[in-house]
């Protein structure tokens, strides 16, 4: 017999809820799983994108514009040759906060893949790949921003 129970529970977790669960867990043994939401969501991308600085909000935001890709020489280009040192460094490490804080899981993916190195510059990345599943949930979060005045228009 499968059975699944979805719970959502506070953040952070209080911890006799933490324990009992994995109390139980162990009780039941090896035919018990847990699975986690990795999934993006807009309230999610909202969190990184405060989390982080204002260059990697803006390749964040190129990332959306080009629906999905961020053309390294061209970034560079128009924002300067460092323009693209740290976001995805900046992005790893407000992932791990986020993850602290209970914001998402451990699991959560990194929302940018770089590609291999730009054949015009030693060690340059050629660009980065937001997944196409992920533009419109990071637009409405920039969209969200902007609203709020966090975001330039």
């Amino acid at each position: 017999m499968d059975l699944t129970i979805k719970l959502t529970i506070p953040d952070p977790p209080p911890p006799e809820l933490v324990r009992s669960i994995t109390d139980l867990i162990d009780r039941i043994g090896p035919g018990a799983t847990i699975e986690r939401d990795t999934e993006w969501t807009v309230e999610r991308a909202v969190k990184l994108l405060r989390d982080t600085n204002a260059r990697t909000a803006l390749l964040i935001e190129a990332a959306v514009e080009g629906n999905g890709w961020v053309d390294g020489p061209a970034f560079r280009e128009k924002y300067g040759e460092n323009a693209m040192r740290g976001p995805s460094q900046s992005i790893r490490k407000a992932l791990k906060r986020g993850t602290e804080q209970g914001h998402w899981s451990a699991d959560i993916a990194h929302p940018l893949t770089a590609t291999t190195p730009d054949k015009q510059g030693w060690s340059k990345t050629g660009g980065y790949y937001l997944d196409k599943g992920l533009v419109p949930v990071f637009r409405e979060a920039i969209r969200v921003m902007r609203g709020t005045g966090e975001l330039g228009p």
